[in-house]
């Protein structure tokens, strides 16, 4: 029996220079897609959304700017969406962690890629003029870092909370660093992420207002494809008041992610196939340390950093019980790429 497939969008932090390439390079409608969502950024940002991502240098080279960040991960994310929904993979939930939920919202028709884009690129230039910059540090097997490490927590919080071994913790530069050098003293695995600014935290509060200002100049439809919101686990459709999921949006942007809660609460509802739709595969890996171990439920990801980008996005299809005609070297595929 088929189960209902959730599309799970990645945010901030999760993008990494080239991601991607290998569909761009072979994959048409990929490329496609990509190249349209360059035209809409293309004027926005003053250059070519995929010769910032694409130019020489490997997946080390840093790509942490926002105002290139916000759109790329958007139209990652989108394209290749795009085209598992081309190929029949058609989503029964949408699930949007942080700038992911955009990705949701434009998946789900609520907004068109031109308005996501838009705000996608109004909100990286917001947080680069306005907000003050900040430090998020991503912490394993420490979940009682807020009172095992009091005496170090000054002035940070936790931004999100993954799975019971695996959180966030974001802050000023100066505030993580004595947190930073605790956990590395007691052998504690933690990572900086690509992100230089303290989203969910008190330091995007007085961003609300013009955020809200930017958003209110979008039309909104209706939800094609029900969300699940990374805020508190609850499922918006087509009769939801977008201007209501909206504000809640912002309340991702502002509050800490609760992704582990959100998909338990899916998981209270039945068994799914969590389908990781963004370029690094830690949604996936974050779901498969949630999933209990007699759940039905299952989790891939298309593509990772570690490359075969092609072959894993075909077995991401096989997955899911789908056979595509877009592979290499068939007659199908090469004709396709021909006329590409």
């Amino acid at each position: 029996m088929r189960l209902p497939l959730v599309f799970m969008f990645s945010g901030q932090g999760s993008q990494y220079h080239q991601m991607g390439r290998e569909l761009y390079d072979r994959h048409p409608r990929f490329r496609l897609w990509m190249d349209h969502c360059d035209e809409i950024a293309g004027p926005l940002i003053g250059g070519s959304l995929c010769d910032a991502l694409y130019r020489d240098g490997d997946k080390s080279q840093p790509f942490d700017r926002l105002l290139h960040t916000n759109p790329a991960l958007i139209a990652f994310e989108f394209s290749l969406a795009r085209v598992l929904i081309e190929a029949g993979a058609r989503p029964d939930y949408l699930l949007g962690y942080s700038l992911g939920e955009l990705t949701a919202a434009i998946v789900g028709e609520a907004l068109t890629i031109e308005q996501g884009i838009g705000l996608a690129v109004d909100y990286a230039r917001l947080i680069e003029a306005e907000s003050p910059p900040a430090t998020m540090l991503a912490v394993v097997n420490v979940p009682d870092i807020e009172t095992r490490y009091a005496d170090r927590m000054a002035g940070c919080w936790v931004t999100a909370r993954n799975f019971d071994q695996h959180l966030v913790v974001t802050g000023p530069a100066d505030a993580i660093a004595p947190l930073r050098e605790a956990l590395a003293r007691d052998g504690v695995v933690h990572q900086t992420l690509a992100v230089k600014y303290g989203f969910h935290t008190e330091m995007q509060q007085a961003l609300e207002a013009p955020f809200m200002a930017l958003a209110d100049k979008l039309d909104f439809a209706p939800l094609r494809t029900p969300m699940v919101s990374c805020l508190d686990g609850r499922v918006y459709d087509g009769d939801s008041d977008p201007r209501d999921w909206l504000r809640r949006m912002w309340a991702t942007f502002r509050q800490p992610v609760e992704f582990g809660a959100t998909v338990r609460s899916l998981l209270a509802k039945g068994d799914f196939h969590f389908l990781d739709v963004g370029p690094s595969g830690t949604l996936a890996t974050f779901v498969k340390y949630l999933l209990p171990a007699d759940s039905a439920s299952r989790f891939s990801d298309v593509i990772n950093p570690f490359g075969m980008d092609e072959r894993k996005y075909l077995g991401a299809l096989e997955r899911i019980g789908l056979n595509t005609a877009y592979r290499p070297g068939s007659a199908s595929y090469s004709a396709v790429r021909a006329s590409s």
